[in-house]
């Protein structure tokens, strides 16, 4: 039987134990059915913090825990995250978490597999851990963990990303395809697939892109960058170069991409794209417009050109993107400017 050590501390995200004990529950489960309810589970999982005393999650719930000195050499470990939406609160769990955090170097040192996802992966970032490897996070800090931890490699193209023994997974539900990727580790790839098919889990879902959008926690002061991006939001439709957005807003070329990446680690023009390519979801979510006409809408001429840059931001087609996000009602065309205002 492989251990499974899920660690938190006070104002986690209930979800993120929950949802992993649930996952190996059915894991064993599944394995009794199949065994004629003989055999012993595959997977034990226990909950460890500082103290056996249970800790208080984000929504009040109470989770028992055992104390981090009792636990067996475990087979894999999981780090649980807190509601985390900028450097403070992330901090702040990160504080709460750091009385285990020598027991993690300690496994991580003895090879044994180290799982964060969604905010827990800052807290590798944190300790150091992930200096000099690839590593996948929660996408909407995503320029926040750049900006602190410049020696990772951050591939938000990426669902599940493995560096040696140390697997980071993306935003909040990525638990589950990671925990696929630790069944497939501890024990094999069969048992893996059939419990993605239960759980309806995609286990080739391999990228996190066509879920991210401009809509973040992140946010700056910079009153500059502020009034552009409005008046870029505004005027889709229209041909905006950087020359033109220098002269109306009384500044040079120069100081705009100086503080675009300061404010947004993005240069005017890239954040601009951005923009389009976002009202453009939001069209194909929310409409049964041609993409000829959303194309025109969002500021481009050339469709060719524009499902390219689509992909490449999103990883799915606009025909793909509105099959999987489409959400069954339509609007018509004089409504096109009211859902592009509200798309950022």
């Amino acid at each position: 039987m492989k251990n499974i050590v899920i660690l938190g501390a006070g104002g986690v995200m209930a979800s993120q134990i929950t949802g992993v004990i649930d996952f190996f529950m059915i894991c064993n489960q599944y394995w009794r059915l199949r065994q004629g309810g003989l055999s012993e589970d595959l997977f034990n999982v226990v909950v460890a913090a500082e103290s056996d005393q249970g800790l208080i999650a984000s929504s009040q719930m109470t989770l028992p825990t055992v104390a981090i000195d009792d636990v067996e050499r475990p087979d894999a470990v999981f780090i649980a995250g807190g509601v985390s939406y900028d450097h403070d609160t992330l901090r702040d769990y990160f504080e709460k978490l750091s009385p285990v955090l020598p027991h993690v170097v300690r496994w991580h040192e003895q090879d044994i597999p180290i799982c964060t996802f969604c905010s827990s992966t800052f807290v590798l970032a944190e300790m150091g851990l992930l200096d000099g490897r690839q590593a996948t996070s929660v996408w909407w800090l995503a320029n926040l963990f750049q900006c602190c931890y410049p020696n990772v490699s951050l591939k938000l193209d990426q669902l599940v990303v493995q560096d040696d023994n140390i697997f980071t997974a993306g935003a909040t539900t990525s638990y589950l395809n990671l925990c696929l990727a630790v069944v497939s580790l501890l024990f094999d790839h069969t048992l893996s697939a059939q419990i993605a098919k239960i759980m309806l889990v995609e286990p080739n879902r391999a990228s996190q892109l066509s879920y991210m959008t401009l809509q973040t926690f992140e946010r700056h002061n910079d009153s500059l960058v502020n009034a552009v991006q409005k008046w870029m939001t505004e005027n889709l439709a229209s041909h905006i170069s950087l020359d033109e957005l220098a002269d109306k807003f009384a500044t040079t070329k120069r100081t705009l991409n100086r503080r675009f990446k300061k404010a947004l680690n993005d240069t005017p023009v890239n954040y601009l794209q951005k923009v389009r390519v976002e009202a453009a979801k939001r069209l194909l979510e929310s409409s049964d417009l041609p993409i000829e006409q959303i194309v025109h809408e969002v500021g481009y001429e050339d469709t060719s050109s524009f499902r390219k840059l689509f992909m490449d931001v999103a990883e799915l087609s606009p025909k793909a993107y509105r099959d999987k996000f489409q959400s069954g009602f339509g609007i018509d065309a004089n409504s096109v400017s009211s859902t592009i205002n509200a798309s950022t």
